[in-house]
């Protein structure tokens, strides 16, 4: 099988899995930052803002990246932001108010599933042995983790992780979509345009909401401090580097951080007092030897 990093010298190999480590840990970390945060702001007013945000961070090269940008691909960066951003965010921000962090951080591991689905199905990707035997197991230990509910029990009846679920489909498409149309653009522009665009549309809804309010009150500024970086360090800055993964590598690799995720995850809820179970233990197990066959040379 074809290494799924791509022909690159094995420097720019060992780039890449460093990057997916440390992407790992900074999407891991995020859902403990909305569980704190969503106890203060609504899911609407959480998504809005961290959109927001975000893009107000990568200002300074947004007026460059409209000018590298290539007028006939802004439908594509326009749709990228939308489906890997804008609608994701409140999603989660939603699933985050309802689900303990290290089990929406699970929630995530559905996405390579839909960039393989998505990807043969409309962009002629080609899908071997291995990679599907490792999706399949990835995706079943992803189950077992999405299953065990808060209070480490199975629970076959999680309307929250079908809504999840829905934002992995968008991923789907958004890896697919900066793989075949987007490959070519600098990450840092690339990304920073599509924040000005889906940062402007997420801006329009805040003044609708509470949030100017709560968070300029002096008891919510710890509050303030997680949102920033949210926004500021696990949105914006690792959107950039995902988005340069995806140049170096393959859709499929790239998006195998999201099996990564739900350990960071839940070693973080571990660390916050959560419940975590046998069950957990075991899908961590199956989805990281999933992992490794997606990968395996």
């Amino acid at each position: 099988m074809q290494n799924l990093i791509t022909k690159n010298p094995p420097s720019q190999g060992l780039i890449a899995w460093g990057i997916l480590l440390f992407l790992s840990i900074i999407w891991g970390m995020s859902f403990l930052f909305i569980k704190k945060i969503v106890v203060v702001l609504s899911p609407i007013e959480l998504g809005a803002a961290r959109v927001f945000l975000a893009g107000v961070f990568l200002l300074p090269w947004a007026y460059k990246g409209l000018k590298v940008v290539p007028k006939q691909k802004i439908k594509w960066v326009i749709l990228s932001g939308a489906l890997g951003n804008l609608f994701p965010a409140f999603i989660f921000s939603l699933v985050g108010s309802k689900l303990n962090s290290s089990l929406a951080g699970t929630l995530n591991s559905t996405t390579p599933i839909f960039v393989l689905i998505i990807g043969a199905l409309f962009f002629a990707t080609v899908v071997t042995k291995n990679q599907v035997i490792g999706i399949l197991l990835g995706f079943t230990g992803s189950l077992l983790l999405v299953l065990s509910g808060n209070d480490g029990k199975l629970n076959f009846a999680n309307p929250y992780a079908l809504l999840a679920m829905s934002a992995t489909f968008m991923y789907g498409f958004n890896v697919n979509i900066i793989s075949k149309y987007l490959k070519n653009i600098h990450p840092l522009y690339l990304t920073s345009v599509a924040f000005l665009i889906v940062g402007f549309a997420a801006f329009c809804i805040l003044p609708f909401t509470d949030f100017f309010h709560k968070i300029l009150l002096p008891e919510n500024r710890l509050v303030l401090v997680y949102l920033l970086c949210l926004a500021g360090i696990n949105t914006s800055l690792a959107l950039v580097i995902f988005n340069y993964l995806l140049q170096i590598t393959s859709p499929v690799f790239a998006s195998s951080v999201t099996y990564l995720i739900p350990i960071v995850a839940m070693a973080a809820g571990l660390l916050d007092g959560e419940l975590i179970s046998l069950w957990h233990y075991m899908g961590m197990g199956v989805t990281l030897f999933g992992v490794y066959l997606i990968n395996r040379k």
